[in-house]
């Protein structure tokens, strides 16, 4: 058990401590500067951005944050996740300020290459803290929390966007007001830094070692480890086809503002995960993992089959439910088949599929709709990869059984 958990009445550790409230602020900032990105596909085409360059360049911001993350996390530990955050919130606080600038291809790629690797930083540095403060029995409970801060961005961005737009020149200057929202993440980290120094004191050398190679490769054999990298891959992918085209597909149902679908799904998840986040310790997580899946894969293909922007928002809370149960069910059982030591380590891999399927996503979508596919095959595409990821998950779902 983390020793930054405090004791409740009750004898349970209590999830509820600054470190784990100061995490949740600084990952709500974090994304913030992400969920303003939901138009970036329109902004390049208002560029005259060719065709075929939009979905690479859509996914270099993922794809540097992939390649990095694996290097990366191996060197994290609960002691030097906040020299990781600061770093990190240094270059994506810089990136977001160079995009009224980026207007060229080759300037456009080089800033998302610095966004990425700023965000990869931030995100792995958070991941590591958050690991070594949760209190093991409210693991579900903590990430069902914790994801509520990856959400609200997605649920306030996109409508922010769509109302700042009218007055600015472009999306690009848009992106630069985000940079302002980093400054209280930076002042949140003078605390935390002095916190984690102490909690680091306080733990055996051996749980601030990092993971030998050998140890890598043997949670890598781990079949459940596998499964679950491979699920959580297909849900990202499948995520974000619907986060990247749901714009353009509102618009031609002549919706006023799009980023409404966002605001309806993630206000659904947000309020899914503070009524039931203690259920989430107590359900059978596997098998409720497995199922939220498969309703996923039968929801996204009906997104194309909505005739006014009001059916579509009427599914939007639906979606926002299935996310609501498998993103932070899908760490928790990351959590619950690995060992101590590699956690972080794992808890990283798992954001590297987030990674990956950010950069997959809009990378096949783009070419796809290049290609003449239309949205309803994007989101028959993201309906088949929900699925997938539901087969993945029921073998983990019956070794969680048995482990009790």
């Amino acid at each position: 058990m983390s020793r930054a958990a405090q004791a409740e009445p009750g004898g349970q550790a209590s999830l509820w401590t600054f470190e784990f409230a100061a995490l949740c602020a600084i990952s709500v900032l974090a994304f913030c500067n992400i969920a303003i990105f939901y138009g970036f596909y329109g902004h390049l085409t208002a560029l005259g951005i060719p065709p075929a360059w939009r979905g690479p360049l859509l996914a270099l911001e993922p794809l540097t944050a992939f390649a990095l993350r694996p290097f990366l996390g191996r060197w994290l530990t609960l002691g030097n996740g906040p020299r990781f955050m600061c770093a990190g919130l240094t270059l994506a606080t810089l990136s977001l300020l160079s995009y009224p600038f980026a207007t060229a291809i080759p300037v456009l790629a080089l800033v998302r290459v610095i966004h990425g690797a700023g965000f990869v930083a931030l995100v792995s540095g958070i991941m590591g803290v958050l690991t070594g403060v949760l209190p093991k029995e409210k693991s579900a409970q903590g990430f069902g929390l914790f994801s509520i801060t990856i959400l609200v961005p997605y649920a306030l961005m996109p409508p922010f966007v769509e109302l700042l737009l009218p007055h600015l020149p472009g999306h690009g200057e848009v992106y630069a007001v985000a940079a302002p929202l980093m400054l209280p993440a930076f002042l949140l980290l003078i605390p935390l830094a002095r916190k984690t120094r102490a909690l680091a004191a306080a733990l055996p050398p051996a749980h601030l070692e990092r993971p030998s190679w050998d140890e890598v490769r043997q949670s890598l054999r781990d079949s459940s480890v596998l499964l679950l990298l491979c699920a959580n891959l297909a849900l990202l992918a499948a995520h974000s086809i619907v986060f990247f085209f749901m714009r353009d597909f509102a618009l031609g149902l002549a919706a006023v503002n799009p980023g409404l679908f966002f605001t309806c799904a993630n206000t659904a998840t947000i309020g899914v995960r503070l009524v039931f986040s203690s259920a989430l310790n107590r359900l059978d997580q596997g098998g409720t993992l497995a199922k939220a899946f498969f309703g996923l894969g039968v929801l996204l293909p009906l997104f194309s089959l909505a005739w006014t922007p009001w059916a579509l928002w009427l599914m939007a809370p639906l979606y926002g439910i299935g996310l609501a149960l498998t993103m932070p069910l899908a760490n928790a059982a990351m959590f619950r088949v690995s060992p101590p030591r590699l956690r972080a380590f794992n808890a990283n891999l798992l954001m590297v599929t987030v990674d990956a399927g950010f950069f997959a996503g809009p990378l096949i979508g783009g070419l796809l709709m290049a290609a003449g596919w239309t949205h309803g095959g994007l989101f028959g595409l993201g309906g088949a990869l929900m699925a997938a990821a539901g087969l993945c998950t029921l073998p983990v779902a019956r070794r969680m059984r048995r482990a009790g």
